[in-house]
């Protein structure tokens, strides 16, 4: 536990150079226009995806506490509507811990297994009311209706941690797929959470061949295509089979991580000290060698 606390800290203070935990400083928050109704807002944090129905908001992901009332001024600058529905793709605290504030008079959705990591991790203090829990949860799949959009929650097991969400907007064409996709970055992958790289790369060919012409809104990095997203999967699946290839040479996992030519990887660029291609080999070798 000790251990899997201390790699959730890692991952929030590294992740992705020009995102700041640090409250003092000013951080850029813009909103792109993805297709139709749907967009993008990046800031600190994950992606938020943002839906303007009729009536309501559905907004994906709220990224952190600390500039959750600034995200909150930017929605109501693109749109005054009230938020009905926040979903969460995943627990990670840089995707939910501006829940309170982002879902405050919202439903929050999430899959069952990310209400349980979010709440296995509360501090003596807190409660799931103070941190914005979800409300209500699904297994595989749920679906809600926006005037003429139908938007669908689907878990396809685990893959970057044990409960990921992807939320797919049928009309608009656009899916947003949380942290199951680190565009141009080497992803964070949560061994301690259950995470399996093998059905991370599966369930990206099956959305690719379902959703061959629909936008993917990455959980970090900008808005992209689907050929971008294979190109992704691609680089995990690489990383897999050398990976495996290593541990079955009796490789250890620093001999791994010495034997494995990154060089080809041009497209992944590492971000300071965590989010690095050396950490993806470690982490598949853990993921491989659990028990």
């Amino acid at each position: 536990m000790k251990k899997h606390i201390l790699l959730l800290i890692l991952f929030l203070c590294f992740i992705l150079g020009g995102f700041h935990l640090n409250a003092q400083e000013e951080v850029s928050i813009t909103i792109e226009n993805v297709a139709g109704a749907a967009y993008c807002l990046y800031g600190s944090g994950g992606n938020i995806g943002i839906y303007v129905g009729e009536d309501s908001l559905l907004i994906v992901d709220a990224q952190y506490a600390q500039s959750a009332d600034a995200v909150m001024a930017k929605i109501k600058e693109l749109s005054p509507k009230k938020i009905q529905y926040l979903i969460n793709t995943h627990y990670h605290g840089d995707h939910t811990s501006g829940n309170p504030i982002i879902g405050k008079d919202a439903e929050i959705i999430s899959q069952q297994n990310c209400k349980k990591s979010l709440l296995a991790g509360l501090k003596p203090e807190d409660t799931p009311e103070s941190v914005g829990a979800p409300t209500k949860t699904f297994d595989f799949e749920e679906t809600i209706t926006l005037g003429d959009e139908t938007v669908r929650l689907v878990h396809m097991g685990p893959a970057h941690t044990s409960g990921d969400t992807i939320v797919i907007f049928d009309k608009a064409k656009v899916i947003h797929v949380g942290d199951l996709f680190f565009q141009g970055l080497p992803p964070y992958i949560d061994v301690n959470d259950g995470s399996d790289t093998k059905n991370w790369v599966r369930t990206i060919h099956k959305l690719a061949e379902k959703y061959p012409d629909f936008q993917v809104i990455p959980g970090h990095g900008k808005v992209t295509d689907m050929k971008e997203y294979v190109k992704f999967a691609d680089y995990l699946s690489v990383l897999r089979k050398e990976v495996s290839a290593a541990i079955k040479a009796g490789k250890t996992k620093e001999q791994a991580v010495e034997s494995i030519d990154l060089s080809r990887f041009t497209y992944i660029q590492d971000q300071g000290e965590f989010l690095k291609k050396t950490k993806n080999i470690e982490w598949i070798y853990d993921e491989m060698t659990r028990k």
